[in-house]
């Protein structure tokens, strides 16, 4: 097939949704379908045999689009449209697909070329932007809601991350046409030279009996770092010689939460990195004793779960449905997202080693049996094959 493919993001960065849209690119390309691949002008120029990378101009006086929605993105989106209309116009695809509210470009196109599209449905949009508070409830937001609504109703195929999103689809469509197709742990690329665990405790100033707790990520709110905050000086005032060490994070974010444990006592227990490139991540995954994912909104599993338990170390995770569609009590510690409780679990584990290396171990060989490459490209041959044989209304 001749895909048209719509990822409205910077492209690549390394995160969460343009790691997997360049996972879902190989997938496509291996499976022998050739790819256009329609982004912002911003992101890192990658090659992936089969795909040509087409970009949208950059627009004076309108940056980068943050995380999230913004208005920046609604810019680049519609700019977006206008590219997409036009290639499409002067070449014929078998199918677009089209990743977050791209999809709602994919429909018109649909209504104008009479070529299927395919939903890969990374979030619930409508629930995103409340979460966000990007858009208050009124009109504008129902006619969101109605478009993913419509999207979900008209696609010849969708695809999912997670079984959260698979339900917040099922109502509205017909169940044949979706297809379940989870993250796995993204290849982490080899560290520079001298770059170990040990080094980067040396350069944290974090002795060899002190232990660690790790979070990587943004520092957005529905990652829940304001629970982990919260929690960090219970698990001080028992475990003195922890450091809660967090990667990741823009400079405003960092200096926020900074702020922040000093009014709850805890500088020295908590080290901000602010961002690191991928090639640091397996150095602090070495380095760590628990991994921690306190995520309070949202429901998709973060990308990030995935690579936590590939590396054997145990998880503590908030026990809601963004985590257990994935983690069990076998695979991670899980807590209410409370304060108090999340301090419990992260005790635990701190405390006893044996149960560290029990859960860590459970974990690793879970992901590698469930999670790898060619489950994912398996279940991305069975979405496209039938979208032929389902296909839409056209």
């Amino acid at each position: 097939m001749k895909i048209l493919f719509l990822a409205p993001q910077p492209f690549f960065e390394e995160r969460g949704t343009p790691i997997n849209v360049r996972l879902v690119l190989r997938s496509l390309t291996d499976l022998g379908h050739t790819v256009d691949l329609l982004t912002y002008p911003y992101g890192a120029d990658v090659k992936i045999p089969g795909v040509t990378i087409r970009r949208t101009v950059r627009i004076p006086g309108v940056g980068k689009p943050p995380i999230g929605p913004s208005k920046e993105k609604i810019v680049y989106d519609m700019v977006m449209s206008l590219y997409a209309f036009f290639m499409s116009l002067f070449k014929r695809y078998d199918v677009i697909h089209a990743v977050e509210e791209s999809v709602f470009i994919a429909l018109v196109l649909r209504t104008i070329f009479r070529v299927p599209f395919v939903f890969d449905m990374d979030s619930h949009m409508t629930d995103q932007l409340r979460y966000s508070k990007f858009m208050k409830m009124g009109p504008l937001l129902k006619f969101v809601e109605w478009l993913e609504t419509t999207s979900l109703k008209k696609s010849a195929c969708i695809v999912t991350v997670c079984s959260a999103l698979t339900d917040v689809a099922k109502p509205h469509t017909d169940g044949k046409k979706i297809f379940q197709i989870e993250d796995i742990p993204p290849e982490l690329p080899d560290p520079p030279d001298g770059v170990t665990g040990v080094s980067i405790r040396k350069e944290l100033k974090i002795a060899d009996d002190e232990l660690v707790a790790l979070y990587t990520g943004n520092l957005e709110s529905y990652q829940g770092i304001d629970l982990l905050m919260n929690a960090a000086p219970f698990v001080a005032l028992e475990v003195p010689s922890v450091r809660f060490v967090i990667v990741g994070g823009d400079d405003k974010s960092v200096k926020k939460y900074k702020q922040m444990a000093g009014e709850l006592a805890v500088s020295r227990n908590v080290i901000f990195t602010g961002p690191k490139p991928m090639s640091h991540m397996r150095p602090f995954y070495d380095m760590a004793d628990i991994l921690l994912s306190p995520r309070s909104e949202g429901n998709n599993t973060p990308l990030k779960i995935y690579s936590y338990l590939e590396t054997g170390k145990p998880v503590v995770a908030t026990d809601m449905p963004t985590h257990t569609q994935v983690l069990t009590n076998e695979t991670a510690q899980l807590a209410r997202p409370e304060k108090m409780e999340y301090a419990r679990s992260v005790l635990l584990l701190l405390k006893d080693e044996a149960l560290r290396n029990r859960i860590g171990d459970t974990a690793r060989r879970y992901v590698k049996r469930n999670f790898n490459y060619e489950v994912f490209r398996s279940k991305m041959e069975r979405a496209y094959k039938n979208i032929d044989r389902i296909g839409g209304d056209l």
